[in-house]
């Protein structure tokens, strides 16, 4: 039986809610009788909430809510879900079979996703050799086409262009001239358009732009918004990119991609250990009154 990647997905994503919300108040109450603990922080109706209920809650919760609350408001909390639970059992809320049901399949999901946990998650880790292989395997995703740091100044017309470009010849500063003369939105910046691959610019200024050296001046480019000047400042050949900068980008996309292979195999071969039997015409027959 072949369980997609979104299911396998959906059972992580209710660890949390499932665990905080549910396990808690049953493991609780169970250290709380196993231990016989006498710490008692409220009673509320008879019913003692003590001090390791109360550390459970507490642990359950992640540290940046933690900020948020104090354990004086917790403790509140508790003792009104206490209420609460008390007020669903006076009406035999457990007795229900939709609650009946929905309580089942809670405690279901809780032991499924702490089940992959265990088998499936805690098991499967990445080796060294995993990750190179990958890297090896992909490494044309991995590759970084040439780039150029690059300072503009645009102006509106040729003759201001030419003006710009006079007195960069006199050597006036590019980032001053900038400022003063760029209609370019990088003009706050000195110019500073910052790194730029190939294919990110018009071809007739990308033509001119990669042609040039650091420290070079381009001659004035025109463009349908204006007439540019660039001066490079560092160029960074096309390269790939080294293991040690992807590793934990590899990492990100290769474990969930084993993950989902153990439980796939996980789940094949408790299924093939299975006897499993289906009463399909029955079934059908449900089908058929239904409709």
């Amino acid at each position: 039986m072949k369980i997609n990647f979104k299911i396998f997905s959906f059972y992580l994503a209710i660890l949390f809610f499932s665990i905080v919300f549910c396990s808690t108040v049953i493991l609780a109450q169970e250290i709380s009788l196993e231990e016989g603990d006498k710490n008692i922080l409220a009673t509320v109706n008879g019913q003692d909430i003590t001090l390791a209920e109360f550390e459970l809650y507490w642990d359950a919760i992640p540290e940046q809510y933690k900020m948020q609350l104090t354990k004086e408001d917790l403790l509140e909390q508790i003792i009104l879900q206490t209420l609460l639970i008390q007020k669903a059992d006076e009406i035999n809320l457990r007795e229900d079979p939709q609650v009946a049901f929905q309580i089942k399949n809670a405690t279901e999901q809780i032991l499924i996703q702490s089940l992959i946990e265990k088998e499936i998650i805690e098991k499967t880790s990445l080796s060294d050799d995993d990750i190179e292989s990958y890297y090896e395997e992909n490494k044309e995703n991995y590759w970084k086409d040439e780039q150029v740091h690059a300072f503009d100044i645009m102006t509106e017309t040729m003759e201001q262009a030419e003006e710009v470009r006079q007195k960069l010849e006199e050597g006036m500063d590019f980032s001053i001239l900038a400022q003063e003369s760029s209609i370019a939105s990088s003009a706050a910046q000195g110019g500073d358009i910052g790194f730029i691959s190939k294919g990110t610019l018009t071809t007739e200024i990308e033509e001119q732009l990669f042609l040039l050296n650091p420290g070079d001046i381009s001659d004035i480019i025109p463009t349908e918004k204006g007439f540019h000047i660039f001066k490079v400042m560092e160029k960074i050949p096309a390269h790939y990119l080294a293991l040690e900068e992807v590793e934990e980008e590899i990492k990100y996309q290769l474990l969930p991609q084993r993950q989902q292979q153990a439980f796939d195999q996980y789940l094949k071969e408790i299924e093939e250990q299975a006897i499993i039997e289906k009463n399909l015409e029955l079934l059908k027959e449900s089908n058929n009154s239904s409709e």
